[in-house]
């Protein structure tokens, strides 16, 4: 199966398989936009993000002719709903009506959702999401114009879910503490909250990234690419020659971890378990030098970067920090 990741400033396939709870992959390779080929989800250069799809697969040689997608975007609607634990079918009734009782909008929507959870009085939890049509079709129609058969539309955040669930993260359990992943995205933050191994929320918000890369373009006086970023370091005692870079290289880090905070503060207010914070990053710019010191230290709590999952098998070359999306869309429940 493939899994093809669409972000806003590339794009990432795997190949691989979901099995006896786990995740192999076989294959991994991604490439960067030369234009806004996707804004926020959105499709805005079709034959550009085809183009780009079908060099991956044929470079990497995968021979899957099947394909999920997943994406991200402000426009998604996500809620959590604790509701009775009825049938399925009048489950999946149940959500669909409170999920149009909230978006109130004559744009079609595509709803779906998981169970994320039973609780003490025999009710069930559940996060649901809601996509736009236009939206779910422009995926459907790009792959079938490529001749590989949609098989799914994922959400960054299900992905997310499904594949830090009752796992380890970084050879750790994550069914104790409270525990945050950031996948540091160039147009999107997503922030995903465990506590005592129950997720207990999804946020994605504007990423500081873009405008951070374009700021960094600015002083150079060059489009900056992954391989110039990662020649960056943003650790703490680090110094640039150019003390522009280092200022700019510390408002950015500050900007990450007050998104960060926010959401420490959150799941403080809501958690039941005290025992502290473990916080994991991933995504673009969690592949800068010193990115998680940086806000370990800006923070005052433990951040690593999101290298190790229990059930995830990966090849040598390959760095969890930048397929954890398209890997977790493997994992179909």
């Amino acid at each position: 199966m493939l899994s093809i990741d669409v972000g806003s400033k590339k794009v990432c396939i795997v190949e691989g398989s979901y099995s006896g709870g786990r995740v192999n992959i076989t294959s991994f390779s991604e490439i960067e936009y030369t234009s806004e080929a996707v804004v926020n989800g959105e499709i805005k250069d079709k034959p550009a993000l085809g183009f780009l799809i079908n060099e991956i697969i044929k470079t990497r040689h995968m021979k899957s002719r099947q394909a999920i997608v997943t994406i991200n975007s402000t426009d998604i609607i996500s809620r959590e709903f604790k509701l009775p634990n009825i049938k399925l079918p009048k489950l999946k009734l149940l959500v669909t009506n409170e999920m149009l009782r909230i978006i109130g909008s004559d744009v079609e929507f595509i709803i779906d959702f998981v169970i994320t959870g039973t609780t003490s009085d025999n009710m069930i939890t559940v996060m649901a999401y809601a996509v736009s049509k236009d939206m779910v079709e422009s995926y459907y129609n790009i792959l079938k114009d490529l001749k590989i058969k949609p098989y799914a539309l994922d959400t960054n955040a299900n992905a997310i879910y499904k594949l830090l669930s009752n796992t380890t993260i970084n050879d750790k359990a994550n069914n104790e503490g409270n525990i945050i992943i950031a996948d540091i995205g160039y147009s999107k933050i997503s922030l995903h909250g465990f506590s005592n191994g129950v997720y207990r929320f999804n946020r994605t918000e504007v990423s500081p990234f873009q405008e951070f890369i374009r700021e960094m373009g600015s002083i150079n006086r060059m489009d900056i690419t992954a391989e110039q970023l990662a020649k960056l370091d943003v650790s703490p005692d680090f110094e640039n020659e150019n003390k522009v870079i280092t200022d700019t290289c510390k408002y950015f880090v500050y900007r990450v971890s007050e998104e960060i905070q926010r959401y420490t503060q959150y799941i403080t207010l809501n958690s039941v378990s005290n025992t502290g914070f473990q916080i994991y990053i991933c995504g673009g710019a969690a592949c800068i030098k010193g990115m998680a010191a940086a806000l370990s230290n800006s923070l005052k709590l433990p951040v690593e970067n999101l290298d190790r999952i229990g059930r995830i098998n990966i090849p040598a070359h390959c760095s969890v920090i930048k397929l954890c999306n398209a890997a977790g869309a493997l994992i179909r429940l």
